[in-house]
């Protein structure tokens, strides 16, 4: 829910490190769900997006089963692509 809430450029950083800090819990799910909101954020975002690209890149080569698999989703529509596609294009 916080990635769509209107937020200043400093409120979007803290939301990224908290988001970022989720990718070191034990659950799976939490994991993947982290990844999910830093794509989410990066969308409006520009300056989390560097961040966003280097964690969805390393997810995809080591992180579980379901932030593989999530990552590679996130991460495909954006070869050849300079700005994030609009989330309507990315079906869940």
């Amino acid at each position: 829910m916080i990635p769509r809430l209107q937020l200043t450029e400093a409120e979007a950083q803290r939301v990224a490190a908290q988001l970022t800090a989720y990718l070191e819990d034990r659950s799976s799910i939490v994991k993947t769900f982290a990844l999910q909101g830093l794509w989410d954020l990066a969308q409006q975002h520009a300056s989390v997006r560097p961040l966003v690209l280097e964690l969805l890149q390393s997810a995809a080569r080591s992180g579980t089963p379901a932030m593989r698999a999530r990552a590679r989703k996130l991460l495909g529509p954006l070869s050849g692509a300079v700005e994030f596609p609009t989330t309507s294009s990315i079906k869940s």
